[in-house]
């Protein structure tokens, strides 16, 4: 990637939220650790991978579209409050 790309793209993700852009550096960091072979899932993580799991086997999912709105009406919500 070019250099100027790549500071492009950290110069947008320093406009996002807090929240997102540790999303963002969680996500790197996952891929990172997987492409190093040094991933070692968290007690967390294989909480939430059991629950989701259970939820799937259940059939208590939803669409990607249904999970977007939600979160946009959270969003929303928490503007609000603030």
């Amino acid at each position: 990637m070019a250099q100027e790309t790549l500071k492009s793209l950290i110069a947008v993700i320093m406009t996002l939220s807090l929240q997102k852009q540790e999303q963002v550096v969680m996500e790197l960091q996952d891929n990172i650790n997987s492409l190093s072979g040094n991933y070692h899932p968290t007690d967390e993580q294989k909480a939430r991978l059991r629950l989701a799991h259970s939820q799937a086997m259940t059939g208590n999912v939803c669409s990607q579209e249904e999970a977007h709105r939600m979160m946009e009406e959270f969003e929303r919500k928490e503007m609000v409050a603030a």
